[in-house]
């Protein structure tokens, strides 16, 4: 890219001396213009564009004072250095009222003038990077972080290639908080001095928060941010916000491992009522369900005695929280009691043995979307209900609200209604097609369909993502096939549907100025 600059000067040969000194510098610049006097650079900036503007201080009819006031109101992005000899100097600093970025004086010494121009360079460079990061996070705002993940050419967009390469260590803070929550900690970690590079987003449609610590050694995180502005942070966050802290990772390729302990980290809220946890590699895993209790609870699924399988449940979590139990050991005994589930639900359906041998229930995705330990039990006491009496109908309704939370967070993952039936809720395909009908009123691929068309124009009337992007966003690996039943939802392309929608914007837009006039 090259930048434009524009030259002032009513004396002709200092004017052309100037261009020539410009032109052979081999700096990424192009001289777009030479003018004799202010007005006519004005009558230029009118009808066209320019990077940088070189200005003697003394011409006729618009004096180079007068051409800076007018930039800095009119073209506030353009940068002006002004000419000047020794005895205007006094007269030249009024300009600093106008943004001047730098005065020469004449005779110009060429190196001084190149040595200005770079300096101005460099800095349009980390303005304008900065302000394509600031863009680009309007633009993923829309997204969440796992998705941002998968695509690489925008993460590396908005994480600079000179962080990985001048930190070799970063930790990932993922938090659930509110968009003023994170404006309010962003603020905070910007006006404090640490000896960690912060990088932050914001995922709205999840509330989820995104911070990244690199620093320059390996160390603990306490240690990166700072014990005072760790505890500063901590009751910064408000009771319905959540951070997990990673472990500290080396180069680019470890992000997405060190989000997947930010969420396992979050996931021990369901037992401590805290704010802030940090990930820990080595836990030990205590058993907190003997052979005997499962065998039991194995025997009253068997015959249906719902109250007495409630009671083992409610037992475990009684123990878990009065044995200061982790996480991981109450993960493990929810995995035992779906195991069990699982037999019962496969020997009622008559399915051969060794089919459906696995879970829907994972560490990362389910855990994870529960806050409390009550709504944890809330699920597995479903669950239990499910397998045993399929038909009551205040169970299948709250079934029902189940998956609709579950098909929003996860509509772009490949799902399918006898996943969900027989891996996740243990119920069979055809009950749950039924009802999963009767409560919406439409099919389930019908329903998904619905959702992820919704998210589309969402990211198509609110980003600039390719429609390729946007297919992957929405669950769709196949652009073509996205186009497709786009196009027969919504009679017409999704280029066509973006097209339409900025153009109602830009009519609302004129609109509301007119009405303010």
């Amino acid at each position: 890219m090259n930048f434009k600059i524009l030259v002032a000067d009513d004396e002709y040969y200092a004017r052309k001396a100037l261009v020539m000194m410009l032109e052979k510098s081999g700096l990424p610049i192009s001289v777009n213009g030479d003018f004799e006097d202010g007005e006519e650079v004005i009558e230029y900036l009118q009808e066209n564009e320019a990077d940088i503007i070189i200005t003697d201080i003394r011409m006729p009819n618009v004096d180079g004072l007068e051409l800076a006031k007018y930039v800095q109101e009119h073209v506030p992005k353009c940068s002006v250095v002004i000419e000047t000899g020794y005895e205007d100097f006094q007269y030249a600093r009024n300009a600093l009222r106008y943004q001047v970025k730098d005065y020469l004086t004449k005779p110009i010494n060429e190196s001084e003038l190149l040595k200005s121009i770079n300096d101005i360079l460099v800095e349009k460079a980390k303005s304008d990077n900065l302000e394509n990061i600031n863009k680009l996070k309007g633009i993923v705002e829309n997204l969440d972080f796992a998705q941002l993940i998968q695509n690489k050419k925008l993460l590396d967009e908005l994480i600079l290639a000179e962080l990985w390469k001048e930190y070799s260590w970063f930790f990932m803070a993922k938090g659930e908080v509110s968009h003023s929550g994170y404006q309010q900690i962003k603020k905070y970690l910007q006006t404090k001095r640490t000896t960690a590079n912060v990088q932050s987003w914001y995922f709205k449609n999840k509330g989820e928060c995104i911070l990244l610590f690199f620093c320059k050694q390996k160390m603990d995180f306490k240690a990166c941010i700072g014990e005072t502005d760790l505890l500063q942070l901590k009751n910064s966050l408000d009771h319905n916000s959540w951070f997990g802290i990673s472990g500290i990772h080396k180069e680019r390729r470890e992000i997405e491992r060190a989000y997947r302990e930010c969420i396992y980290a979050i996931n021990n809220r369901i037992l401590i009522n805290e704010n802030l946890f940090f990930w820990k590699e080595e836990l030990e895993i205590k058993n907190l369900l003997e052979k005997e209790t499962l065998e039991i609870f194995s025997r009253v699924v068997e015959f249906g005695r719902i109250y007495e399988a409630e009671k083992i449940i409610d037992n475990l979590f009684a123990r878990c929280i009065s044995e200061r139990a982790n996480i991981y050991s109450l993960y493990n005994a929810i995995i035992q009691l779906f195991s069990v589930l699982r037999k019962k639900y496969y020997n009622g359906c008559q399915i051969p043995k060794g089919e459906g041998g696995y879970f829907l229930f994972d560490f990362k995705i389910d855990l994870y979307q529960f806050h409390t330990a009550d709504e944890l039990k809330k699920y597995l006491l479903m669950i239990l209900k499910e397998v045993c009496e399929k038909n009551e109908e205040n169970e299948n309704e709250l079934l029902i609200e189940n998956i609709l939370v579950y098909l929003e967070n996860h509509y772009a993952d490949d799902i399918t209604l006898n996943e969900l039936a027989e891996h996740k809720y243990f119920v069979s395909v055809g009950h749950l097609s039924r009802t999963f009908k009767n409560k919406t009123g439409l099919t389930f691929s019908k329903y998904l369909t619905e959702v992820r068309l919704k998210k589309a124009k969402e990211f198509l009337g609110n980003t600039d993502f390719d429609i390729t992007d946007i297919a992957t966003f929405t669950g769709y690996n196949d652009a073509s096939y996205f186009t497709q039943i786009f196009r027969k939802s919504c009679g017409m392309t999704p280029s066509e549907y973006r097209y339409q929608e900025r153009k109602k914007k830009s009519q609302k837009s004129d609109t509301e100025k007119e009405n303010n006039l």
